[in-house]
């Protein structure tokens, strides 16, 4: 069987769900049909993940948009490791991998759309239509990404796959000495709920209103308490929360943690108000872990949770509606457990990493292998 070199490129190596969806798949191909390379624009923790699990990563530094030395040491890159596809993510990575590619004679190129990007970017689509003919296919990570970037390049719909993130559901599960453990790291006690919120600390991911919306319940009930963990440009409005009132004896930022199952073990209740998603990957994470989730309607989302099924889904930017959510689940043990139990089984079911992985392997090889 021939082995085939493939390498994935990336804007950055932060721990973000885009990197994190590389380092999976960096890991989890299988090593006797395909080579493994990761390249990336700028350095991050997740280089290192790589690199500590064997993984060759090569980081570019660029310096700015005119750095050509270091197109051209990605074009070296390509050519030594003889890539026969190049995977690329994110916008800024692809612009440039695109181009190193033809550069290097790499001889097939695809891209993942990981975003349904709400904010006026139109020189994304338009470089994606201009340069179609260097990509033999978009993988979106859900329809709703599918069919955003579908309607506004007006791309064949044969350039297009959905391939789902994939969530290991043995990594991500009900553990009750984790549970136990975390919650007295953060100080809960046994009769306090834990809500929690996991992600970039972004525009996009509205932590403003999870604090919002948590500051009220709070008044109402005395039982909770809360945890973020995250990073990010919203960073100092997390800070400003913790300082006023006595908002830091029941709030607690973790900032960026590798302990994410395990909070979320701790947790009876996680929290995603989002602007807009791909697909929602700390959702999924929560859901693995057994946890009821309350998350916006937004695209995306709408494709993980089943409303009153597997989680609670409101409208985006309804603070009080967001409340009320919170607050049916504090009042309803049996309601988040149900939830909770039925949210892992969907994971299970539909977004398990083995099967995020057996798609990406059979695209590459009806690529690959194409006469």
């Amino acid at each position: 069987m021939k082995r085939f070199s493939i390498c994935h490129f990336i804007t950055e190596l932060q721990p973000a769900g885009a990197e994190r969806c590389v380092y999976e798949l960096a890991l989890r191909l299988d090593k006797r049909r395909f080579d493994i390379h990761v390249a990336a624009l700028r350095t991050g923790a997740v280089a290192g993940w790589l690199e500590d699990r064997g993984i060759d990563v090569m980081v570019l530094n660029l310096r700015n948009r005119f750095d050509l030395p270091a197109l051209f040491r990605l074009v070296k890159f390509l050519r030594d490791r003889e890539v026969h596809l190049l995977h690329t993510h994110l916008f800024h990575a692809d612009l440039v991998g695109r181009i190193a590619a033809r550069l290097a004679g790499v001889p097939h190129l695809v891209h993942t759309v990981h975003v349904a990007e709400q904010r006026f970017r139109p020189w994304q689509y338009a470089w994606a239509k201009i340069a179609s003919k260097w990509c033999e296919r978009i993988i979106c990570v859900s329809k709703a990404v599918r069919d955003h970037h579908a309607s506004r390049t007006h791309l064949p719909s044969n350039m297009y796959q959905v391939i789902y993130n994939g969530i290991d559901t043995n990594q991500y599960r009900p553990d009750s000495q984790s549970r136990e453990r975390f919650r007295e790291k953060l100080h809960i006690e046994k009769d306090e709920l834990l809500i929690s919120f996991v992600g970039r600390l972004d525009y996009q991911k509205n932590p403003q209103m999870f604090l919002k919306a948590v500051e009220t319940v709070r008044k109402r009930y005395g039982n909770i308490k809360v945890a973020v963990a995250g990073d990010g440009p919203e960073a100092r409005a997390v800070e400003r929360f913790l300082r006023e009132g006595n908002n830091a004896q029941w709030a607690t930022w973790l900032g960026f943690i590798d302990e994410v199952p395990a909070l979320l073990n701790a947790s009876d209740i996680f929290v995603l108000p989002s602007r807009w998603e791909g697909f929602g990957l700390s959702a999924a994470e929560a859901m693995a872990t057994g946890l009821p989730v309350i998350a916006t309607r937004v695209p995306g989302l709408t494709e993980l949770i089943l409303d009153g099924k597997t989680g609670l889904l409101i409208e985006s930017e309804d603070v009080e509606a967001l409340i009320l959510a919170i607050e049916k689940l504090i009042d309803d043990e049996a309601m988040r457990v149900s939830l909770g139990s039925a949210a892992r089984q969907r994971v299970q079911e539909k977004f398990s990493i083995d099967m995020s992985i057996v798609a990406h392997e059979q695209l590459y090889d009806e690529i690959l292998r194409a006469k």
